[in-house]
């Protein structure tokens, strides 16, 4: 059994596979835990609701975007699991990185890229709805590049912390185009406007790099937003799925990266 370990800016995934199809899921704050003990001490029950003992752990995979946990992440896998995890990065193989630093991509998108190429094909546009909004390019097994916004929870704490009357309301699926009051003003700008920038950014990139390649939607908020961006398919778990194919593929780093 493979322990995946998807370290986010806002949450933090663990999950357990033994075929990169099907996954048990636990999903924390990240930075609730400060030391690898406080994370044993939250997995632990939840593994063993599942009958899951750290002895049934054969390899420990870590895709991280948090540089400051990396080495939390180390010492539990190595303390409690005996184990020294595997850290997702870009790196040569069945994927070329056409970009002029692939060490500056996120670990989460070098995960969703190798899971879409193994799970979708060799062309895809991926969208990951987390604290950012990333689009990836994969043109014939080729990483292209991609495109950074500001994610959906990030817009509405931008709204509430840098104006004085403005609320914090919760991310829901807006029924209206027009808002009748400020929070459903800020939802329909935030998940309808967003929308509307992602889908003009794929028709841009359908009509650079063609029209027939697939778009692959995924992350924490894509729930919210699917229904008003164009997509293929719609995979929950691509990130995950993405981890064990690189792990699969025997690549990364055992020693803990100081940062990605």
């Amino acid at each position: 059994m493979i322990l995946l370990i998807d370290v986010g800016n806002t949450h933090t995934v663990f999950g357990t596979t033994n075929d990169g199809k099907t996954f048990k899921k636990w999903r924390f704050s990240t930075g609730k835990y400060e030391t690898e003990d406080e994370l044993f001490s939250h997995i632990l029950p939840l593994m063993e609701k599942e009958k899951i003992s750290s002895r049934d752990i054969g390899n420990i995979i870590v895709c991280s975007v948090v540089p400051s946990l990396n080495h939390i992440m180390q010492r539990f896998a190595e303390k409690y699991f005996e184990k020294k995890p595997i850290w997702v990065e870009a790196e040569d193989g069945v994927i070329r990185w056409n970009v002029k630093a692939p060490c500056e991509i996120g670990a989460d998108r070098v995960a969703n890229v190798i899971g879409a190429y193994h799970e979708y094909g060799s062309s895809c546009v991926i969208l990951d709805f987390g604290t950012a909004i990333t689009i990836d390019l994969l043109l014939e097994g080729t990483y292209e590049g991609g495109v950074i916004m500001p994610g959906l929870l990030t817009m509405v704490h931008a709204l509430f912390t840098g104006t004085a009357k403005l609320p914090l309301v919760d991310l829901k699926p807006p029924i209206e185009t027009i808002g009748k009051d400020t929070g459903s003003n800020i939802q329909i700008g935030v998940i309808k406007g967003s929308a509307h920038a992602v889908n003009g950014l794929i028709e841009d990139i359908k009509r650079e790099y063609g029209k027939n390649i697939p778009v692959v939607i995924t992350g924490g908020q894509s729930k919210v937003i699917a229904k008003y961006v164009i997509h293929d398919v719609h995979d929950g778990d691509l990130t995950l799925k993405g981890m064990f194919w690189f792990m699969k593929m025997k690549g990364g780093k055992r020693a803990c990266p100081e940062s990605y």
